[in-house]
């Protein structure tokens, strides 16, 4: 009933100018003139139909104005109303852009065959106008897809804080029973101990029961303890992943071997709040193989090729059907969601009486890579 040996897995090597930020962008680039714009449109965008009705206010009369032989020539009134449709199109999208289009182009093409109609209007060329509509529609179709992605990632956001508040909250409900199955029954029969003391008959049973309460706060506080240290690890960024897993191995009650190669054992491997949730899954996984599985000892292995981090535990327990993974209470869902955000990979293999095997794949600092 044991593990096959771990061979770590031959991973593709990552470019190194996979790190370069998108766009080209340096980080920490202030974009002065950006910011303010995009904050200008949003409050623009915050009332549409007023800001429509009064572009298609002012685009009607600049279009009336070509007709009404003021100082202002045609082509100047017509290069105005192609700016309107710009913002417009930017503003608001596709739709109503092609809408406009189709009504400009109405009295556009009536003042450039006025001479056809009997109107007495200067001429105007119209061969660069189909160019213009073109831009128009080039803008529309940029900010429905700048909208979209808002949109999207906007929901991606959503969705990763539901799940994270999920995570969240499923800790606090494992802390919460381990309060009260652990630290809550031990100061209950500390209390009851004392109480006992109390009421003693004579001093030497009276000894007794206060050695015995000596011994429950003991265990008390120790568990108190051990739920702290599970809770915020202490130095656990300065020391790095390696050796906070060394430390976790020697308080999981049970012998846990770690394995480390050397590349994988630089503190600088991960930034801070990787090396939290990946410490967070090693330590579930580990509290699952010491809860359930009955091993008589757990390896973790950690390996470090081509830009990502491999990190194995193993057991050789009873392990169980794969089919549990999605019954509540196997501990196993806030793994999955610690993975996903960190975008790496979770893979979990196990067959009765054939032990598991817990799999985490995630990329690392470029930096560390090189």
């Amino acid at each position: 009933m044991t593990i096959p040996a771990y061979t770590p897995p031959a991973l593709p090597a990552v470019p190194a100018h996979a790190a370069v930020l998108l766009g080209g962008a340096r980080e920490g680039t202030l974009h002065w003139w950006r910011d303010p714009l995009d904050r200008s449109f949003s409050r623009l965008r915050a009332t549409p139909r007023f800001i429509q009705l009064t572009l298609d206010l002012i685009g009607a009369a600049l279009i009336a104005l070509t007709f009404a032989h003021t100082v202002f020539s045609a082509e100047f009134l017509f290069h105005g109303v192609f700016v309107l449709l710009a913002l417009h199109a930017f503003l608001f999208g596709l739709r109503g852009t092609l809408l406009r289009i189709g009504i400009v182009s109405l009295p556009l093409l009536v003042y450039a065959n006025a001479k056809a109609l009997g109107l007495t209007e200067q001429p105007l060329e119209l061969t660069e106008w189909p160019l213009m509509f073109v831009i128009a529609i080039l803008v529309a179709w940029m900010a429905d897809r700048r909208e979209a992605t808002s949109r999207r990632y906007a929901a991606l956001f959503r969705h990763a804080s539901e799940r994270l508040l999920t995570v969240q909250e499923d800790e606090r409900r494992r802390i919460a029973a381990e309060l009260h199955d652990g630290v809550g029954q031990v100061l209950t029969a500390l209390t009851l101990t004392l109480d006992a003391a109390s009421t003693a008959l004579g001093p030497d049973v009276a000894t007794r029961r206060i050695r015995t309460a000596r011994q429950l706060a003991d265990t008390a506080l120790a568990e108190t303890r051990d739920l702290a240290h599970r809770m915020r690890p202490a130095r656990l960024e300065e020391r790095g992943l390696a050796a906070s897993l060394r430390d976790l191995a020697g308080q999981s009650g049970f012998p846990v071997h770690v394995v480390a190669e050397a590349a994988a054992a630089d503190p600088r491997l991960l930034g801070p709040t990787a090396t939290v949730e990946v410490f967070r899954i090693v330590q579930e996984a580990l509290a699952n193989a010491a809860r359930h599985s009955g091993a008589p000892q757990a390896q973790v292995s950690l390996a470090q090729r081509g830009g990502r981090l491999t990190v194995v535990v193993t057991d050789e327990g009873q392990g169980f059907d794969l089919a549990e993974l999605r019954q509540p209470g196997i501990g196993l869902a806030g793994m999955e969601e610690r993975a996903g955000m960190l975008g790496g990979q979770l893979t979990i293999e196990s067959e009765p009486c054939h032990g598991t095997r817990v799999t985490l794949d995630l990329p690392i600092l470029s930096t560390a890579a090189s």
